[in-house]
């Protein structure tokens, strides 16, 4: 297996460029957050990495990223001690700036991550549960559209074959989420990778079908769907 080059990126973008909804959901959740900036756009509550293949890729086509750090040097070390090895933590210059050819995968991806089994089998998309009181798209998994899912698949297809130690990366972070929803006594919701939406009982990995439209929500998207017209909020 060889290490992807910046090349590499160029094409995976392309087949990875679908919008996660019909509509700009970032209009959506931004109301809920300071100054009116998405929760995803914001390294106050998500930062997001680049492989160094990809950021080569992006600073040689791109003034839009930079590698982040924080104020306090102590956070930007800790931080990066966390990040996966092969990747930076990056920032943008800012949701109003951005550019849409040029998101990095973590940004197309958010805030789902490839949900793989116990046996190291990637079963499709499930989400970051640290969100739930803030991203709107996990509040509504109705609107996702089978596109999106088919090419988030396909990218991390891509990303697991070429990317060594990527599959497990997300095998363990997939079992930290087993443990956490297993302890609260929680299904999870995972967007299957052969289309419909299924509820994985952390124990034992049994799928359940559901209707994503009945999942509950959480923070203000709880106090918005028991008032009478919910779809304007």
């Amino acid at each position: 297996m060889s290490q992807p080059k910046p090349a590499d990126f160029a094409y995976l973008y392309v087949q990875f460029n679908a919008p996660i909804t019909a509509l700009d959901c970032g209009k959506k959740c931004a109301p809920y957050n300071e100054y009116g900036v998405p929760f995803c756009c914001d390294t106050g509550h998500a930062i997001p990495t680049a492989y160094q293949a990809e950021l080569a890729y992006l600073q040689s086509n791109t003034d839009l990223w930079h590698p982040w750090e924080a104020d306090d040097p102590v956070e930007t070390e800790e931080l990066r001690a966390d990040t996966p090895e092969g990747q930076t933590l990056i920032e943008c210059q800012g949701h109003r700036y951005c550019q849409r050819n040029f998101r990095s995968i973590t940004c197309r991806a958010f805030p789902f991550f490839p949900y793989v089994t116990r046996q190291g089998e990637f079963l499709g998309l499930s989400y970051y549960w640290q969100y739930e009181d803030r991203c709107w798209v996990i509040n509504h998994l109705e609107v996702v559209t089978p596109i999106y899912v088919q090419e988030f698949v396909s990218a991390y297809d891509w990303i697991f074959e070429n990317v060594p130690g990527e599959l497990e990366n997300f095998r363990y972070h997939a079992g930290v989420m087993r443990r956490v929803f297993g302890r609260q006594k929680r299904g999870i919701p995972l967007l299957h990778r052969d289309g419909g939406v299924f509820m994985v009982t952390p124990k034992d990995g049994s799928l359940t079908p559901i209707d994503s439209a009945d999942l509950p929500k959480f923070g203000p998207y709880e106090i918005a769907a028991q008032m009478p017209f919910p779809d304007e909020v």
